[in-house]
């Protein structure tokens, strides 16, 4: 008996895992979209932190196609390469985040009619 009841909620659990997720409306893209904005100014400035040089990032960042990404990153790089040495020192995660927050945010309060072709960074 209680075989059977494992067996039914363990079938229950694997249908409600393969049930059909809801296509994501244009607002939710662009908020996926914007998160991954800021996780590439988190990615920018760890690269800064590492010693990677901002000729590097900049000729990296000439590869991206999309018109919109490409501003976001082109700024954010000027931006935290514009950063003070000593300043990317003092507490090396905590700038991290805010970037990651304020790019994020920064997105998020960008007017936009359609989702620019991107790949996750």
């Amino acid at each position: 008996m209680m075989m059977k009841k494992v067996l039914l909620i363990a079938l229950g659990l694997a249908l409600v895992g393969c049930a059909e997720k809801k296509p994501l409306t244009p607002e939710e893209k662009w908020h996926g979209y914007c998160v991954s904005v800021g996780n590439a100014a988190r990615s920018i400035t760890l690269d800064r932190q590492n010693g990677i040089e901002q000729k590097q990032a900049t000729e990296h960042a000439g590869k991206i196609e999309d018109k919109t990404t490409r501003k976001f990153i082109f700024e954010i790089i000027e931006n935290v390469y514009a950063i003070p040495a000593d300043q990317l020192k003092s507490d090396p995660e905590a700038l991290r985040e805010k970037l990651k927050q304020e790019y994020t945010d920064k997105c998020l309060a960008t007017p936009h009619d359609k989702l620019p072709n991107y790949k996750l960074f």
